[in-house]
């Protein structure tokens, strides 16, 4: 039987969002890195969530996605471990952002 690695626990912190897996290993991701979107009118708008959207933070019972349930927001958790964090257009601007 393969070992899986998976997400046990998230929080938000000092502006970073923390993923704490069933190895004990913690990745952390810049809250400002993050996609935050919703459909409003058929038109994706991204949206700029205050701590308290983003103080409940919950790990699905897979260990697989993180949610933000009260924006109604969630993440694969493998997709962040590849650097993905939001569409192709957002990781367009963000990556010119940092060069």
């Amino acid at each position: 039987m393969q070992n899986v690695v998976k997400a046990v626990s998230a929080q938000v912190h000092d502006g970073q969002l923390e993923i704490v897996f069933s190895t004990g290993m913690k990745s952390l991701w810049p809250i400002s890195s993050l996609q935050f979107a919703k459909r409003i009118d058929g038109v994706l708008t991204n949206l700029c969530p205050h701590a308290e959207d983003l103080s409940e933070v919950e790990v699905w019972p897979s260990g697989e996605v993180i949610e933000f349930p009260r924006i109604d927001q969630a993440f694969q958790v493998s997709a962040l471990m590849r650097g993905e964090v939001g569409n192709a257009e957002w990781m367009r601007k963000l990556t010119v952002s940092v060069v």
